[in-house]
């Protein structure tokens, strides 16, 4: 006797079902990593830019008053390659100013989302002297 099959069997379905479910797991793992590496290299980026401010202090310079990255790239304290524009991993912008207090620094990068500004502030709670994030702008004082 010959039977016609004709539809999946209920253990088919289930077993269609928790494979997609478990690919749908994975893509959501990967963008997870993906931003956590953008958190970590924006991190980099910024002590990179607090070193360098650091170094012109050292330097001689009484306060941060003219702090630039270009002037901070001329002078030998980051690298020429160093690029402030859309260069974030967001692809926002850089920048490096004196803070109202010119005896502190702002580094501010754009284009952050509210979720990486909440963890570059968790990363920098002990060594900054506040942070704050607005209009996708997360600003960094030193």
């Amino acid at each position: 006797m010959i039977r016609n099959r004709g539809g999946f069997t209920l253990i088919e379905l289930v077993l269609v079902i928790s494979i997609v479910a478990l690919l749908i797991m994975a893509v959501g793992l990967t963008s997870g990593v993906r931003e956590n590496a953008k958190v970590h290299s924006a991190a980099e980026s910024v002590k990179a830019l607090r070193t360098a401010a650091e170094s012109y202090i050292a330097a001689g310079n009484m306060t941060y008053t003219g702090i630039t990255i270009a002037g901070l790239q001329t002078s030998g304290y980051l690298p020429a390659s160093f690029s402030a524009t859309g260069s974030n991993p967001w692809g926002g912008n850089y920048a490096i100013v004196p803070n109202t207090d010119t005896n502190k620094v702002d580094i501010s990068l754009t284009g952050v989302s509210s979720a990486a500004a909440t963890r570059l502030s968790a990363l920098f709670a002990n060594s900054a002297a506040a942070t704050n994030y607005a209009s996708n702008t997360w600003t960094i004082t030193f």
